[in-house]
């Protein structure tokens, strides 16, 4: 038979926050409504709090911790409820109590990904390593999670404090994740754009040119590596620097403005790739007599057909002796 928690009622004011919890951004909304569902219903699932000094236990005068539960110990706190059902637990290590905050996330409500990597920079520190796998299978986080993670913690204090504001004011960290998609490059190849304005003036820049909406998603970002990838890949990185050096001087200059001949449409070059094969595909696979009445498909592939074509003969035109392989 399975041994049921005891649950005991302890005075609202003698618990105190986990310091390990990550959740550091309680958003009014859900905490509104939780806040309700208690003013109505009582705390149906009792908090896990752990004492602070192991030797000292009473629920009405000593201090416990809380391991599991601070958002229902905060509303309870605002609605004046002077005490509330816990289960008490042993006190945890530091380790084992950072564990187990992260295990708590995986089964709850996620955290917001900057208080995530506070913490795991935390339980890096303790654990002497920066091993990705390791970290994932301790905090069961994914592989990903856990490289985003890392990716935040690079950016100056300033910047991470940008994703903990309230949320009327709070940046999302996809902005930075993206963002590093280029400043990761630009720091690592010291592109002297980037090095000689210096990394913070840099991500100011970008933040700036987001805000003003001349960068519009942060997708963009992405499309800029995939420039400088293909400057690397053409012998045409003194293009790409003085492109990015322009893009980066011209407050109102866009991602898509960057022109670099030969680097800047590889991307479309790809998708072209990737796309025609697919059509070509397609074609291949329809029975063309069952489409005959389709007049508008008919139209379409007509009207591709001469377009190839046209673009094409502008392509061989200065050199007859091309032949496109068969």
């Amino acid at each position: 038979m399975t041994d049921v928690a005891k649950v005991t009622n302890i005075l609202t004011k003698n618990i105190e926050p986990n310091p390990h919890n990550p959740r550091r951004l309680f958003d009014e909304v859900p905490m509104k409504i939780l806040k309700d569902s208690i003013a109505k219903l009582g705390i149906l699932v009792p908090l896990d709090v752990y004492p602070e000094d192991s030797n000292k236990t009473d629920p009405n005068n000593d201090t416990f911790v809380l391991l599991d539960g601070e958002r229902r110990w905060r509303c309870s706190k605002e609605l004046n409820i002077q005490s509330v059902p816990c289960i008490i637990i042993d006190s945890p290590s530091p380790q084992q109590n950072i564990l187990t905050m992260f295990h708590i996330h995986n089964v709850r409500e996620g955290w917001q990904l900057m208080p995530t990597a506070l913490k795991l920079k935390d339980l890096m520190k303790m654990l002497d390593t920066e091993n990705e796998r390791n970290l994932a299978e301790l905090t069961k986080l994914s592989i990903s999670q856990v490289r985003r993670c890392k990716i935040l913690l690079t950016y100056p204090d300033e910047f991470q404090s940008m994703m903990l504001a309230p949320k009327s004011e709070r940046y999302k960290a996809d902005l930075f994740i993206d963002m590093h998609r280029i400043r990761g490059p630009a720091l690592e190849d010291k592109l002297p754009p980037w090095m000689d304005r210096g990394d913070k003036k840099c991500i100011e820049i970008l933040i700036k040119k987001y805000d003003d909406d001349i960068i519009k998603a942060v997708t963009e970002f992405r499309h800029l590596k995939t420039i400088y990838t293909a400057s690397i890949e053409k012998h045409r990185v003194d293009k790409f620097i003085q492109e990015f050096d322009r893009f980066l001087s011209d407050p109102e200059m866009g991602i898509f403005e960057i022109n670099i001949p030969g680097a800047t449409y590889a991307k479309y070059i790809k998708e072209i790739t990737r796309s025609s094969k697919r059509l070509l595909s397609q074609i291949e696979d329809i029975d063309f007599e069952n489409i005959s009445t389709d007049l508008n498909l008919i139209k379409q592939l007509r009207k591709l057909s001469q377009i190839i074509d046209e673009k094409l003969d502008k392509a061989l035109l200065n050199d007859p002796k091309k032949k496109i392989q068969e």
